[in-house]
């Protein structure tokens, strides 16, 4: 920054736009060493995810967890109860795993989703829980 002071004195880099600088995007103006790391720090980001392997990546499936008796609700009654479109969703979801479905045992029932959430749960809650 003393180097850009020294080289144009007069210069106002701070009040004046981007594309008024001398030199255009080659401009050593503080303003332009910012915006040149970020991008430089955006590519070696992007090479690098790039790089990752696809089993290392973090999957970012929804698990949801029921309960036996909900379990059985869900797939014999709530599925085929869907609009088509909505039901060929959800079943292809499901082959791909980003949807997720557990059957836990009663004494986890706690932790089933309908239990806690559904219209007839025993431990009904208000909100959603976080995904």
């Amino acid at each position: 920054m003393d180097d850009f002071d020294k080289d144009f004195p007069d210069f106002d880099w701070k009040n004046t736009p981007a594309y008024k600088h001398p030199g255009g995007k080659d401009c050593p103006c503080p303003k332009h060493e910012y915006i040149r790391e970020q991008i430089n720090v955006a590519k070696t980001l992007n090479t690098n995810s790039k790089n990752i392997d696809a089993d290392k990546k973090p999957s970012s499936n929804v698990t949801l967890k029921f309960c036996p008796d909900h379990y059985n609700v869900y797939f014999n009654e709530v599925i085929p109860a869907m609009p088509l479109k909505y039901r060929i969703i959800t079943k292809i979801a499901l082959k791909l795993g980003a949807v997720v479905i557990q059957q836990i045992p009663y004494m986890m029932s706690d932790k089933c989703f309908y239990c806690k959430f559904g219209s007839g749960g025993f431990d009904k809650k208000v909100e959603l829980p976080p995904i």
